[in-house]
């Protein structure tokens, strides 16, 4: 007996997945083109606010200094300084500072190429005169402490002359650079072979910091405000 089958059943028929492979890698896709899209324009409308700040400052710093060049004038004819030039100047340096933060938290985590922390160190590396020997660095966005031993103190000036320089420094301002001799390391530390032993010479240690400076309404680290 002959029999007839509805192929057009919704039972004889393949499932349809809500999402195939085709749809997903379009999606993902879009969404790839899009993100893409959004960071560049983060990234350019970042780099257009910093551009901003640094020209308003650069001007601010301009009319700061012929502010300060007019005080200096009336000091100079022994006239006491105009109120309003003074409190003028004072609101300036206080913009000035304002701009400062707001530029330097644009810039956090703001990568650039040849200024990053391996660079930093390089240029430690590369610049280490002679007589000194390096036994720690510590390195992050805001400070940087070189620590070791020389034998010749006076060759840290030049040294530290050369890092202060270097554009990687920018920013960056010496706070602390401690020298202390051995002998009274070696005193203050009795452990065996804490200090390093130059055959016939005198060696000093020393610790050089570097920090961020500070604005200057901003009180100093663990001072009362």
């Amino acid at each position: 007996m002959p029999q007839q089958i509805n192929l057009c059943s919704p039972t004889l028929q393949k499932p349809r997945l809500p999402f195939s492979a085709n749809t997903v890698g379009v999606a993902l896709g879009v969404f790839v083109v899009l993100g893409g899209g959004l960071c560049a324009a983060w990234v350019w409308n970042l780099q257009n606010a910093s551009q901003g700040f640094v020209a308003a400052m650069q001007t601010q710093a301009q009319e700061m200094q012929s502010l300060q060049l007019a005080i200096d004038r009336s000091k100079a004819m022994a006239q006491p300084p105009s109120p309003e030039l003074t409190k003028e100047a004072q609101d300036k340096r206080a913009e000035i500072d304002s701009k400062e933060l707001i530029l330097r938290a644009l810039q956090q985590g703001n990568w650039k190429p040849g200024y990053g922390h391996s660079d930093r160190l390089a240029l430690v590396a590369r610049s280490i005169p002679a007589p000194v020997w390096i036994t720690e660095v510590k390195a992050d966005s805001g400070r940087m402490e070189v620590s070791g031993f020389t034998l010749e103190p006076s060759a840290l000036n030049d040294w530290v002359g050369r890092l202060s320089g270097s554009p990687l420094m920018q920013g960056l301002r010496l706070a602390t650079v401690k020298v202390q001799s051995t002998a009274v390391a070696s005193a203050n530390a009795p452990v065996a072979g804490s200090v390093p032993a130059a055959a016939g010479r005198e060696a000093w240690s020393f610790n050089l910091v570097s920090a961020q400076p500070q604005p200057a309404d901003a009180p100093p680290a663990g001072g009362k405000p």
